[in-house]
């Protein structure tokens, strides 16, 4: 019976797969030496006793090789359940690799550093632009102010250009302050350059880091390497933020300096205004000489229209006498036209006052004539003095053609006396009138060298007048594309924000993410503690099974009856010890495992309290490589 029952255990599935069971020496050692007594009892007990002895052994070896089929059934059960968790261990390995999921989280570590680091230079970096937009904003108002300033400043130019166009003075100084205000002027257009530059260079700095950002993302593999690059990067971000400090010392300095330009133009503008007021006074001083001289001009005009009206009648009485007298009238005519020209014709009337002493030397030497022929005359009277009658009838008749020629030759004389004294008075008058035209001559040439000058000192300011309006006009369209820019910038900060928004957000999935890949972890911890406990029980089980077979294989061996079944049982004993063997490499294989597996959960959890004292990335970086380590020593325990 013991022996049919023994022969069919090497065809059992259990015996097929000895890889699964282990072989313990310090067994094999118990079973030479029960072996040893057992046959020293033999030779020593009578060969019934050795019969029935071997019945009931081979009745406890018949249960035992019961119980360990049963506990082999069970194992193969075992087994197979082992074989499908590892095919769904497997799939799972094949649908999710363990190189993927440590390139993500690190990947996804990186990423959420990176965020940070990008959020807090992002927050200093909207701080800086914020202040640089406040001074941005000051210079903006304190140009708008000082272009206001010139505007008003230009209409109240060309209200005074209009109100007093001989101002000579006055121009050279508004020339002067003008230049100022250029230069003024060309100092804001420096400072408002040298602050775009500052704009454009801080946008080209974060254009920088989002390429770095970019390069980042794409090398993932080199991020050990990438993050002492970028903790250089830091340091250089955090000088370029001194260097952005000092030169908002010097952005303050400079604004301080414009108020000390401001209120210097603000005096230079009550300069002005006095100036202007002085000017205004000295301009009524000019107009009242001005209207003065206009009345004396009047006035010597209506004393010429007198002499005129006075020569005209003295012209009546002459008319028909002479044609001198015709003459002289005619040049008073002409004289007194004359006084109405009188820049242009003084020298002609000087001709006529000659024109007219030499009528007068010709009237004198008709006279002269006159009294030849009235001597004459007498003497023809002496000579026909002989006859009476006809003496005294030439006498009456010379009598009184002398009468009459007396007559004519007193009104000949008073008319020449008169015109002697009137020679005289126009002579004075002439002279005076001369001298009054040379002083209005001097008068007419320095207001006409004033005109000039104020009229071309005019066509100066027009023209820079019409400079100063198109550089007004410039600086206003700098303006406009300083405000365009400015919206455009705005944009983009809007966009960076919005970008900072989405950072945010993808933050929180990444600590959803945290939480989640925590809480696989504790479940890996459990799993892996089940498969502890199971494969402690697995263990124990083997030992039991393999006491049993040794003790069988030792009452086997010293059964002698037959040749043949102690060869069978020879090899059934070969084949166990191959099985027994192979399953306590097995085991050992599994201690071996096991043991690594806790020295690197001690390893991870060394190094998560080391990581806890350093900063956050450290952190993350611990806790992704307890999870890695977690998941690892989870599916090596799942595999094996």
């Amino acid at each position: 019976m013991g022996k049919r029952k023994v022969t069919p255990q090497p065809n059992d599935p259990k015996h097929q797969n000895p890889s699964q069971e282990t072989h313990d020496p310090s067994k094999d050692s118990t079973f030479t030496k029960s072996s040893n007594p057992l046959s020293r009892q033999s030779s020593m007990e009578d060969p019934e006793e050795k019969l029935q002895n071997m019945r009931s052994l081979n009745t406890l070896l018949v249960n035992e090789v019961c119980e360990s089929r049963q506990m082999i059934e069970s194992l193969v059960q075992a087994k197979k359940a082992l074989v499908a968790e590892l095919g769904e261990k497997k799939k799972l390995e094949a649908e999710e690799s363990e190189k993927d999921v440590s390139f993500e989280l690190q990947n996804e570590l990186f990423s959420v550093y990176m965020w940070t680091q990008m959020e807090e230079h992002g927050f200093e970096m909207e701080k800086m632009i914020g202040a640089l937009k406040t001074k941005v904003n000051g210079l903006m108002e304190t140009l708008e102010n000082e272009s206001e300033r010139l505007s008003l400043v230009c209409k109240e130019r060309d209200s005074e250009r209009k109100d007093f166009e001989f101002q000579v003075t006055e121009g050279k100084l508004m020339k002067e302050k003008l230049m100022e205000m250029e230069g003024n002027e060309r100092k804001f257009v420096e400072e408002i350059r040298k602050l775009k530059e500052e704009y454009d260079r801080l946008v080209w700095e974060t254009r920088e880091l989002e390429k770095v950002k970019i390069l980042v993302m794409k090398d993932k593999d080199l991020w050990e390497k990438r993050m002492k690059d970028v903790a250089e990067e830091v340091g250089n971000l955090r000088r370029e933020n001194e260097k952005i400090a000092s030169e908002k010392k010097d952005i303050e300095v400079e604004k301080n300096e414009q108020k000390l330009k401001i209120c210097k133009m603000e005096m230079e503008t009550r300069e002005m205004n006095e100036f202007i007021l002085s000017f205004r006074k000295e301009n009524e001083f000019l107009n009242s000489k001005i209207f003065e001289l206009e009345k004396n001009y009047r006035e010597a005009m209506e004393r010429e229209a007198e002499r005129a009206i006075e020569l005209g009648a003295l012209v009546e009485e002459k008319t028909g006498k002479e044609r001198s007298i015709e003459r002289l009238m005619e040049e008073k005519d002409f004289m007194s036209r004359s006084l109405e020209a009188i820049e242009v014709e003084s020298e002609d009337r000087q001709r006529r006052i000659e024109k007219l002493e030499e009528e007068s030397a010709a009237a004198r030497r008709v006279l002269e004539m006159n009294e030849k022929e009235l001597k004459d005359m007498h003497k023809k009277i002496e000579e026909l003095s002989g006859d009476k009658t006809e003496i005294e009838k030439a006498k009456n008749s010379g009598e009184n053609e002398n009468i009459e020629l007396h007559n004519e030759v007193s009104e000949l004389r008073n008319v020449v006396q008169r015109l002697q004294e009137e020679c005289l008075d126009h002579r004075k008058k002439n002279n005076e009138l001369i001298s009054e035209v040379g002083c209005f001559r001097d008068l007419v040439d320095q207001v006409t060298l004033e005109k000039d000058d104020a009229l071309k000192q005019l066509d100066e300011e027009m023209h820079t007048g019409v400079n100063l309006r198109s550089k007004v006009s410039e600086m206003e369209n700098e303006l406009r594309k300083t405000a365009e820019e400015l919206a455009q910038k705005r944009t983009e900060w809007q966009n960076l924000i919005d970008e900072k928004e989405e950072t945010g957000r993808l933050i929180g999935s990444m600590a959803e993410d945290k939480d989640r890949l925590h809480e696989e972890l504790l479940e890996a911890n459990r799993s892996f503690k089940e498969l502890k406990a199971k494969m402690e029980s697995t263990t124990r089980n083997h030992e039991r099974a393999f006491t049993l077979l040794t003790s069988t294989a030792s009452l086997l061996c010293q059964s002698k009856d037959e040749n043949d079944q102690k060869l069978i049982e020879e090899d059934e004993i070969g084949a166990y010890a191959m099985e027994l063997e192979a399953i306590k490499k097995a085991f050992e294989n599994k201690e071996t495992v096991a043991q690594d597996l806790r020295q690197k959960v001690k390893l991870t959890e060394k190094s998560m309290v080391e990581t806890q004292k350093k900063k956050s990335f450290w952190t993350l970086v611990s806790s992704a490589t307890t999870l890695l380590a977690a998941i690892t020593v989870a599916y090596a325990a799942r595999g094996r």
